[in-house]
C-alpha cells in the first residue's frame, strides 16, 4: 500500500532547495558529520511537526545484528518514517547504502523517497568528483523513489599561513566543498537533474 500523499519529484526538489547548501562550502574536511547535522536540522526547521531519529534503528529485526541496515537518519513527519537518510564518503559502499533506503521504503509505507548525499571519495582522478552513474541505474531498476545529492571538492591552496598549515595535517582536511548537484527519481519514473548550489568564485 502507498501512502496516499506521495511525493512527486518536483515536490522533493522543492524541499532539497529549501536548505541553505552554500553553507557547506564553509566546513573543510571529510564534512560526513557536519551533512548528517546539516540535514537534520534544516529538516525540524521546516516544521514543528519534524522529528529525527538519529542512529536509527534498522529495518530489519535480526538476531544481534545480523542482516541489519541503519541510515545515518530517519527523517520523521507527525511521527512517521518519512525520509531514511545516509551520508557516504566511500564510493564503493554506495551500493550498500541504496540497499538500505530500500529497505526502509519496503519496510515503511510512510516513506517517501530515500536521501543519499555522496561525498565522492575515490582515489585516482575522479578522487571527490561525481560518482553515480552505476546508482542511478540501481534506482531506475528499482522503481523506488531516490534523491541523490552529490558534493564536488576541490583541494584548497592556501598562502602559507597558520590556517593553510592547519589544513594539511592530514590529507582529507584541505579539502573544501564547491558545488553540490542532484538527481531524483520519484515512484512514477520522473527524473530530473540540477545544481543546489555552486561556488561562482571556482573556475
Amino acid at each position: 500500500m502507498l501512502h496516499k500523499n506521495i511525493m512527486k519529484s518536483n515536490e522533493i526538489l522543492s524541499l532539497l532547495e529549501k536548505f541553505d547548501w552554500q553553507k557547506l562550502g564553509q566546513i573543510y574536511g571529510c564534512a560526513h558529520s557536519s551533512i548528517i547535522g546539516f540535514i537534520a536540522y534544516h529538516w525540524l526547521k521546516e516544521s514543528e511537526h519534524n522529528s529525527v531519529l538519529d542512529g536509527a534503528p534498522s529495518p530489519i529485526i535480526g538476531s544481534k545484528r545480523k542482516g541489519q541496515k541503519n541510515s545515518d537518519l530517519l527523517l520523521c513527519k507527525n511521527e512517521e518514517v518519512y525520509i531514511p537518510v545516509e551520508v557516504e564518503t566511500t564510493v564503493s559502499k554506495y551500493k550498500d547504502k541504496f540497499d538500505a533506503l530500500t529497505e526502509y521504503k519496503e519496510s515503511f509505507h510512510s516513506v517517501q523517497f530515500g536521501l543519499l548525499y555522496m561525498t565522492n571519495l575515490i582515489t585516482g582522478t575522479k578522487k571527490y568528483q561525481h560518482n553515480w552513474d552505476d546508482i542511478k541505474n540501481k534506482v531506475r531498476n528499482s522503481k523506488n523513489a531516490m534523491a541523490l545529492v552529490s558534493s564536488i571538492k576541490r583541494k584548497v591552496n592556501k598562502n602559507e599561513t597558520e590556517w593553510s598549515k592547519l589544513l594539511r595535517r592530514n590529507d582529507y582536511s584541505s579539502w573544501q566543498i564547491t558545488q553540490i548537484d542532484y538527481w531524483i527519481y520519484d515512484k512514477i519514473g520522473n527524473e530530473i537533474e540540477g545544481n543546489l548550489w555552486k561556488d561562482e568564485n571556482v573556475r
